[in-house]
């Protein structure tokens, strides 16, 4: 983890949807979820951001359940049907091709805004660029497929056409998987890049965009972009409810070493300790504005075995027992 970078989120609601995909390879979707470490109520939709680590070990899981082809148009299917939608709302009203996928950058960022993508020319030529730190996992390659197939699928849907990229660059060993995905046969493939990329051309980005009728743009707003301790807090609030969660899994999430972790945290002025208490507090006080959680709610959600363990650690934080506390200040 480099200074200044940032903790990879993605929205939960997007990986909500990668799990519904799950459950075209498996029925007891659970001991599945928790081998790629995601958190046991991510269903529920209660918080806004997920660590995007297990949700590229989930996609790298389903992969091992289903030959390429067929997950590839499951993926596929995804992107027309969910996330291409997702991301035409957010444009505002874009002329060619070009505007589109410049919007879209921020489009993009709204919903995980640690990505770092953009448009670039290499010898005179556009190519539309995707960063990301290899760890050569199957979850980074399908991760990496995923986000080719969505620029493909946006493309072909925005310019009402069947556009084939002439060249596409991809970090991972193995392009073998990529090109029995995408099919198109005339692509040229590079593996072992320092980025993924795919070729566009002037023509293709000056092209008319057309927006289709059943989407209504929305106003776009510039995107959050959270500092390292904000998105450390989106990262771990998830994972609040296992009172076990150690600041060893907490690396693993983030893809450092626990030594990085805690300088990053000691250049921040705080310690991992401090940022669980943190978000206990903050989230307690949140669920004890709204009448309709008991104080025995609050503690289960916060991972208490019963409310006796959450009044004391409430107490220590603020001088009050939450009782007290919801009394006096809420």
């Amino acid at each position: 983890m480099q200074p200044g970078q940032l903790i990879p989120l993605i929205k939960t609601v997007h990986a909500a949807t990668f799990i519904e995909l799950l459950r075209n390879f498996e029925t007891d979707i659970y001991p599945l979820l928790k081998t790629a470490g995601l958190p046991d109520d991510i269903l529920r939709g209660k918080h806004e951001f997920i660590p995007e680590k297990p949700v590229k070990h989930l996609l790298g899981l389903m992969a091992e359940r289903a030959e390429p082809e067929r997950y590839g148009d499951l993926l596929r299917t995804l992107i027309q049907t969910y996330f291409i939608p997702k991301m035409l709302r957010h444009l505002t009203n874009p002329q060619t091709l070009g505007e589109a996928i410049f919007q879209l950058k921020t489009a993009i960022r709204h919903d995980s805004p640690s990505a770092s993508i953009d448009l670039e020319y290499f010898n005179h030529v556009p190519w539309f660029c995707r960063y990301k730190q290899n760890d050569h996992s199957t979850g980074f390659l399908w991760a990496e497929i995923f986000s080719i197939l969505f620029l493909i699928e946006f493309i072909r849907m925005a310019g009402e056409c069947d556009w084939q990229p002439a060249s596409i660059a991809i970090q991972s060993d193995d392009a073998g998987i990529l090109a029995a995905v995408i099919n198109c046969p005339e692509t040229v493939l590079y593996a072992k890049r320092r980025l993924s990329a795919v070729e566009l051309s002037e023509s293709l980005l000056n092209s008319p965009f057309n927006l289709p009728a059943r989407f209504d743009s929305i106003q776009q707003v510039p995107p959050h972009q959270p500092n390292f301790i904000e998105s450390l807090y989106l990262a771990l609030t998830p994972y609040l409810g296992q009172q076990s969660f150690t600041i060893e899994q907490a690396a693993e999430l983030m893809n450092t070493s626990v030594r990085t972790l805690q300088r990053r945290l000691s250049d921040e002025g705080t310690t991992f300790k401090q940022v669980r208490e943190n978000i206990m507090l903050t989230t307690a006080c949140q669920m004890m504005e709204d009448k309709q959680f008991s104080l025995t709610d609050i503690a289960t959600e916060l991972g208490y075995a019963d409310i006796a363990h959450f009044s004391r650690a409430f107490k220590k934080l603020t001088g009050f027992p939450p009782r007290i506390y919801r009394q006096r200040f809420l």
